[in-house]
């Protein structure tokens, strides 16, 4: 929680901020529910597979050491293996026996890797495991699909799954919030571990995998709000400020710049922490002020408000540390922030404050006396005056003469 002294309040933006971070966002026609299952594409022709030659040494490297071990043991590609795996998880999705399909469309994948087959069988792999409810594995085949085949075909359906998975797994989060290290061995619907990040992540997929689809923005605003909700203001701020930068048609901008307003004045620790929350909360005031001149509304008289208690409270971190370097002897300090917030902030009571100050300590010293002048006069170098080009030999010469006389 926020330490702020001067108690930066939205009195009245408050709940309605709160409010429409619990809310969310637009709702979406997905749904994690089973949906009509998808036919198989008819007349599909897989590629044809060619094996690269490789090197003993390639063979043996990390990446490809699991494929010669199957090789070896006879379970290496085989294209009229692979399509009998593959009709026979068709038969058993269209039948709706999903984990049995599963474990078809796998094998599938494994024996005609590289192909049009593989990227339809890692589809209806991930498919099947969200038809069984069990959107964690869902979740992770959908990934790899989108890892392996980035312009898959199938981007925007598994895009839209993985949202739903993680919009799923955060709204079940709110309804019954399980502490990270608290196992899920009962619901095969959630992931054994942290429910909630499993869904921030899910829709980070989405964004990164789909930047500018138009679940994107939908995605960064279900985390933002979550971090905001769970009072992790840091967090929602990045999120909020991804929003700002990243979609700026969003209809979620003026959301995305109140809550990200409050979020910046929640991580504000007090004038003794840093003073860059609220150099941009002020920033991000004077953009709402000029993007959103109509749609405020009411609002903008409170926002007006908050700039100012903003101001009040960047004057009273620059007074305070005028103070400091004042009580302290060291004048030249003092004098350069009293001076600050003359300049800066002059419709606040501290620059009356500071003015007084700084006609008191005009005369004073810049730098306190040196107290232990006794000991770093020991350590100091030897200065010696300064000669000017050419000088240098016309003394060395009249010191050489006066000691010869």
């Amino acid at each position: 929680m926020s330490h702020f002294a001067i108690n930066l309040k939205f009195s009245v933006v408050a709940p309605m901020l709160c409010a429409l971070a619990m809310v969310g966002c637009r709702q979406t026609a997905i749904d994690v529910a089973k949906g009509r299952p998808l036919e198989p594409e008819p007349n599909f022709i897989p590629s044809d597979y060619k094996k690269p030659s490789q090197t003993w040494t390639e063979r043996l490297s990390p990446d490809n050491l699991g494929k010669t071990m199957k090789a070896a043991v006879g379970l290496g590609p085989n294209q009229t293996t692979a399509e009998t795996h593959f009709a026979a998880g068709e038969k058993h999705f269209a039948a709706k026996q999903y984990d049995a399909a599963a474990k078809e469309f796998k094998k599938a994948a494994g024996y005609w890797p590289d192909s049009a087959l593989e990227e339809q069988a890692m589809f209806l792999w991930a498919e099947s495991h969200f038809f069984a409810d069990r959107y964690s594995k869902a979740d992770d085949r959908y990934g790899e699909l989108l890892k392996k085949y980035p312009n898959t075909r199938y981007l925007d359906t598994s895009v839209a799954r993985i949202f739903s998975i993680g919009h799923y797994w955060l709204e079940k989060d709110k309804t019954s919030h399980r502490w990270v290290l608290v196992p899920n061995f009962v619901d095969r619907t959630q992931p054994i571990f942290d429910t909630r990040g499993h869904g921030i992540n899910a829709m980070d997929n989405v964004r990164v995998n789909d930047p500018r689809g138009q679940l994107a923005d939908d995605a960064i605003m279900h985390a933002a709000n979550t971090y905001f909700v769970a009072g992790r203001y840091e967090d929602a701020d990045y999120y909020y400020g991804l929003l700002r930068t990243d979609h700026p048609k969003s209809e979620f901008q003026l959301d995305a710049h109140l809550l990200g307003l409050k979020s910046k004045l929640m991580c504000y620790q007090g004038p003794g922490y840093n003073g860059k929350p609220l150099e941009e909360a002020e920033v991000l005031i004077d953009q709402m002020l000029v993007q959103f001149p109509h749609e405020l509304g009411d609002q903008r008289e409170l926002v007006m408000q908050e700039k100012a208690r903003v101001r009040y409270a960047r004057a009273d971190r620059d007074m305070k540390l005028a103070k400091y370097f004042d009580d302290g002897g060291h004048h030249g300090a003092a004098k350069i922030y009293y001076a600050e917030v003359i300049k800066n902030f002059p419709q606040t009571p501290h620059s009356d404050d500071a003015k007084t100050r700084l006609a008191a300590i005009q005369k004073e010293p810049d730098h306190p006396p040196n107290r232990l002048a006794l000991i770093t006069d020991l350590f100091e170098k030897e200065e010696y005056p300064e000669v000017t080009p050419g000088a240098t030999t016309v003394t060395a010469e009249k010191d050489d003469s006066a000691k010869r006389q």
